[in-house]
């Protein structure tokens, strides 16, 4: 702990500035690990969840093992939204320094899950790697934007969340080994992340600007963001981040879950439902990755940060309309949901390839840290509801579809807070 907190205390040297490929590759390596870290526990929350409940000697219900599926999700999610603190923590002491922080808490705890043996355990690393997830986000996309040449800074910062789905990829891969490693297995390789934080700390300097602002102020004073005229921005990018997560985690990453749960139903082997549900996963992530790929273009000629949400909301709405209400619920075909899960993908995951955009641009360097890291913590704190009660509804009518068709309204909820934020299209980054 002592040589922790010596490494936070001591002073920030000035480096020559690494190359924008360089920096690009590192954020993104770091990011697409925390995806992976995120998501491999959807692939495998059934059989977790079930054998977990049954040695607290509980009944494993469909109801029961959705019920605590979710709040694991939750948990998961108000563990992320803690992470503010390390946007804090990166507008005082370096982006690149809380960046390795984070990947060694998440590399950790997630591996931790593995080892758990009753649900209270399990859920304490889950919160913890939560904690770690989150704040990785706040300062890698703050390092990247820092970085890199305005000129190329929304190419990267759009192109940066392909790592999401990149991860998620990997995970469902990963999830493959489920017959082999058991869920156990999968947790443990969670850990293998935390060996990028050597190279990190060793050939990744702190940004130009972030070395530039600390000499210039005495510390960043974070009660700023709640004054006019910054109030605006951080409350309206607070909220729409939390229909934004309240949609995504109640809608396509409850898809492996649900497809097990079907699969189960009409008497198929569990080993043919993880199958099924890793293929979903590799689907869905296909289609965020698309999204990210196009999102800098897409900006391009919606040429407005809002116009480009408002459409990321819609789509979502209507693709979880014809996902869960048409395919699962009305046509009740499992090939065909599948088949459509890219589409909802797209819209409902891929939105946040704008916010790595959009949120760094809304706070002045001094506090864009805190600032992305707050929307984005309060956004987890609301949307950690999401995934409960998606696990409630399925208790009460016995269906997921219907429960997640459901908080699918979420996203009209959230446009008027898409038109009222600030736009930003064509302008540099603030100092």
């Amino acid at each position: 702990m002592s040589d922790a907190a010596s490494e936070l205390s001591a002073p920030v040297q000035a480096a020559p500035n690494a190359s924008p490929a360089r920096i690009f590759w590192v954020t993104w390596l770091g990011w697409m690990l925390d995806g992976f870290d995120a998501t491999i526990y959807l692939f495998v929350l059934a059989p977790a969840v079930t054998e977990l409940m049954t040695r607290n000697h509980m009944a494993a219900t469909k109801a029961g093992v959705a019920l605590y599926g979710g709040y694991f999700l939750s948990i998961f999610m108000l563990g992320w939204a803690c992470s503010i603190f390390w946007g804090w923590l990166a507008d005082r002491v370096g982006r690149v320094r809380v960046m390795s922080f984070t990947i060694l808490v998440y590399s950790i705890f997630t591996g931790l899950g593995g080892l758990a043996t009753g649900l209270v355990l399990f859920g304490c690393s889950r919160f913890l790697a939560g904690f770690g997830v989150g704040g990785e986000w706040a300062a890698g996309t703050t390092l990247l934007q820092e970085s890199v040449p305005e000129a190329m800074r929304v190419r990267l910062a759009g192109w940066l969340h392909t790592a999401t789905p990149a991860g998620g990829l990997l995970a469902a891969l990963v999830s493959l080994l489920y017959p082999l490693l058991g869920w156990r297995g999968l947790f443990l390789i969670g850990t293998l992340p935390a060996l990028l934080t050597i190279y990190l700390r060793r050939n990744i300097p702190e940004p130009e600007k972030w070395r530039r602002q600390r000499t210039q102020i005495q510390a960043p004073r974070p009660g700023l963001l709640f004054r006019r005229p910054q109030a605006r921005a951080t409350w309206t990018a607070a909220l729409m981040l939390s229909c934004a997560i309240f949609g995504l985690w109640s809608s396509s990453y409850w898809a492996p879950t649900f497809i097990v749960s079907k699969i189960a139903e009409e008497g198929g082997t569990p080993d043919r439902g993880q199958l099924l549900a890793s293929l979903s996963g590799l689907m869905a992530n296909g289609g965020t990755m698309l999204a990210c790929l196009l999102a800098p273009w897409i900006t391009f000629r919606f040429a407005s940060r809002r116009r480009t949400g408002a459409a990321f909301f819609l789509g979502a709405f209507a693709m979880a309309a014809l996902t869960y209400g048409y395919a699962a619920r009305i046509a009740n075909q499992v090939g065909l949901f599948i088949a459509l899960l890219p589409l909802l993908a797209f819209f409902t995951n891929g939105v946040f390839a704008l916010y790595s955009i959009w949120l760094p641009e809304l706070f002045p360097s001094t506090h864009r840290a805190f600032g992305s890291g707050f929307a984005f913590s309060l956004g987890r704190v609301l949307g950690a509801a999401g995934p409960a009660t998606v696990g409630a509804l399925v208790g009460i009518t016995g269906s997921y579809p219907t429960a997640i068709l459901t908080t699918s309204a979420i996203y009209l909820v959230g446009l008027p807070f898409v038109v009222l934020a600030p736009e930003t299209a064509n302008q540099p980054l603030p100092e």
